[in-house]
């Protein structure tokens, strides 16, 4: 059955325009204005197609048939991202209960009878009693089917007991417990297999992050500190019997990392192996002899998992990633509690990732998921045969489950859920409840007192990365108003919005040409395991792929000439050229950021090497072959600003008088200029910490004198426990 959108009707106090796109609330008491709300299209067809269905179940295929004509690659994911809106929405007449249900392995079922209104086709009366008795037929089914499944149970009570107890655990409402409620930021809980103690890493503003463990049946006590305020840890993994914690843990001085293991009772501390970082993906196996952990040793190309064995101390890590010549990037890591499996979160460029599961007794793999974004943790379900993990798309965290069988993704809907973890033997499981919004706002820096950043756009939607062009007079960014990222752009006063594209494919860090003309960004390649540099001509609206034989590439900038681009690529600082030439290698040095600021110098920042750098860039010669070409220039560097002044990667902006950039400290923010005739660094503005995110980014404009900058909105991150009717 086709959507029917020429019917409204009502859900309670909302009526339901489909022609309209809108929701009407009326007011909930005397003297108050009616309040309207609009959706996307497609939005309000899944609206209209769950009502035209009331009460039974659709599933997702035939929404997807009816509303992206069968299009599955686009429209699972759109599915999922209007399920979640309309719930958002009709969040004023849900009473705090589901109005929109999901039910496992089947699709989702509207909670609320439609009422449908007939002045909106009175011209098609014939249309209006259809469907209404098409509702009311369904319903009288559906009561007459809960009937008779009441006469059946009672019939067979005794023989069907435990059915009957597992069928209602199934609805279970959805509840959420707070574990933790103090000021800081808490992150990757996890809890002791005997369900008793929480261990979690925290900060408050001006200290590193340590592990604290919390007593969950006294949770009004204070929390026990674990580590030293000389060391930073975050995430901890508890041993079989629940007597030792393992962690990697970074020396705020020396900054040197190693995996620690510790003695709950008796306090004592062993360090086990070398690390990177304090927040070293780490996991155990269930038998509790084997660690595993993201490591890059020394002489390695890339980050992989290695292993290391803990029945006897002094043992060496052994690597189980690819070691040479890998496309790919191994991030997270999880055993499933029967021992048979390693899920492992792997990325592909820096915009695509998704779950692979390694079989660990032939070391085989399979691939679990297509086209996730951002996978911010995973964890096994006791059965061995689901996983729940939280990914970040277009901005929005949210947690999944899926079957490892049938490959069944299906949305839990708790918006904000990261790091989850199941609590042993348990079907209910721990997160970090992490909601953050991004916006781009403008600090005007022509005032003797500068004033706070304000936002440019008073929208809810996330939006970020601004690139301003002098000759437009125009801001690009992307925003995921439409449920993905996309690249817009507005006026400098926040007028005149106007969408630049719809690919659907998690466009990404838009850059102006001088000129005004393009707009290059980076969007996800066909397969979904890398990028590709896209380039959007304004004048016409066409958007080209720029010839390429790499798979992923950081963020564009564009050559002094506007017909060439600068992106980092496994070979290096690479240029690009938008009449499909073979791609030069300009340096083997790996850059963060790069901006050209004449015809023939590149300033940029170092993935290896803090500071600010410039290179000399030579003339352009004819290509010699399809393969990438080498230039000489890595002679003609130099050092423009050492790492003790500026230790920065994306959240800083060249102009013609100097280099506008963020200096991050333990407990605030600064934005700092650097003059070029004078090489000095003027403070400009104190923010508090972690306001302007690690990969923000910033803009200048010169005829006001104003910086954009992208900040991040933090509510406060807790610890939630998590009952779920799919997690059962």
């Amino acid at each position: 059955m086709a959507v029917v959108k020429e019917l409204g009707f009502k859900l309670g106090r909302c009526e339901v325009s489909p022609l309209g796109h809108s929701l009407v609330f009326s007011p909930e008491t005397p003297g108050q204005d009616a309040m309207q709300v609009s959706l996307q299209p497609k939005f309000i067809d899944v609206l209209c197609y769950l009502a035209q269905h009331y009460p039974n179940v659709v599933t997702r295929g035939a929404l997807i048939d009816a509303i992206w004509d069968g299009n599955r690659y686009v429209g699972a994911k759109a599915l999922t991202n209007a399920i979640w809106h309309l719930r958002k929405q009709l969040s004023p007449v849900a009473n705090g209960q589901e109005i929109i249900e999901t039910v496992r392995k089947s699709g989702y079922r509207l909670l609320i009878a439609p009422e449908f209104n007939p002045e909106d086709v009175a011209d098609k009366p014939d249309l209006l009693q259809q469907t209404q008795e098409q509702v009311t037929r369904l319903k009288r089914g559906y009561r007459q089917g809960l009937l008779a499944a009441a006469v059946l149970v009672l019939l067979l009570t005794g023989f069907t007991t435990w059915h009957l107890y597992h069928d209602e655990a199934h609805f279970i409402p959805t509840t959420k417990k707070q574990l933790t409620t103090a000021t800081d930021a808490e992150l990757f809980p996890n809890v002791s297999p005997d369900g008793r103690w929480l261990v979690y890493g925290s900060r408050g503003n001006d200290q590193s992050y340590s592990l604290y463990l919390k007593d969950l049946n006294a949770l009004s006590d204070t929390p026990k500190r674990l580590t030293s305020v000389n060391s930073a840890e975050i995430r901890a993994v508890w041993s079989p019997d629940g007597n030792t914690l393992y962690y990697p843990s970074q020396h705020s001085t020396t900054r040197q990392c190693h995996i620690m293991q510790l003695t709950i009772e008796s306090g004592e501390v062993t360090p086990l192996a070398p690390c990177n970082s304090f927040n070293t993906a780490l996991d155990l196996a269930p038998d509790g002899d084997q660690l595993a952990y993201i490591w890059l040793a020394e002489g390695d190309e890339s980050s992989g998992i290695y292993t290391l064995a803990l029945e006897s101390l002094g043992s060496q890590p052994q690597r189980l990633s690819c070691q040479q010549d890998c496309l790919h990037r191994d991030r997270d890591l999880a055993y499933s509690p029967d021992g048979r499996w390693m899920a492992i979160a792997r990325r592909f460029g820096n915009i695509s990732e998704d779950i692979f599961l390694r079989d660990l007794s032939s070391q085989q793999e399979l691939r679990l998921t297509t086209g996730l974004e951002d996978i911010r943790g995973l964890s096994w379900h006791h059965d061995s045969e689901r996983l729940v993990f939280s990914t970040e798309n277009s901005g929005v965290r949210n947690g999944y489950i899926v079957d490892i069988d049938d490959k069944q993704i299906q949305p839990l809907d708790v918006e904000g859920m990261s790091y989850p973890r199941f609590i042993p033997e348990r079907s209910e499981l721990v997160y970090a409840n992490y909601i953050r919004d991004h916006q781009i706002s403008l600090l005007a820096l022509d005032q003797s007192i500068p004033t706070t950043p304000f936002s440019l756009l008073n929208v809810e939607y996330s939006y970020r990365n601004p690139s301003y062009s002098a000759s437009r007079q125009r801001i690009a960014y992307v925003s995921n108003q439409t449920g993905f990222n996309e690249v817009w752009s507005v006026n400098t006063q926040g007028g005149d919005i106007r969408q630049h594209t719809q690919l659907k494919r998690r466009v990404a860090y838009p850059s102006w040409s001088h000129d005004g003309s393009k707009i290059a960004f980076l969007a996800p390649d066909d397969k979904n395991e890398g990028n590709k540099i896209h380039v959007l001509n304004l004048d016409t609206g066409s958007i080209a792929i720029l010839a390429t034989p790499y798979l992923d590439h950081n963020r564009p900038s564009w050559g002094w000439d506007n017909e060439t681009v600068f992106a980092n690529t496994l070979d290096g600082i690479t240029e690009f050229y938008l009449d499909n030439r073979p791609p030069k290698v300009l340096s083997s040095l790996n850059m963060r950021l790069g901006q050209s600021i004449t015809a023939d110098k590149l300033v940029f920042t170092r993935l290896d090497k803090a500071g600010l750098w410039a290179l000399a860039l030579e003339e352009t010669e004819a290509p010699l072959s399809d393969e990438p070409r080498r230039s000489s220039t890595t002679s003609k560097l130099e050092l423009l600003l050492g790492g003790d002044k500026f230790n920065e990667g994306y959240n800083w902006v060249a102009t013609e008088k100097g280099v506008y950039y963020r200096a991050n400290h333990s407990d605030h923010q600064l934005v700092n200029f650097w003059r070029f005739n004078t090489n000095l660094v003027t403070p400009i503005i104190k923010l508090p910490p972690t306001v302007i995110p690690r990969a923000g980014s910033m803009a200048y404009i010169a005829d006001s004198h104003s910086l954009l900058l992208t900040q991040s909105q933090n509510s406060k991150r807790d610890v939630i426990k998590l009952q779920h009717r799919l997690l059962l």
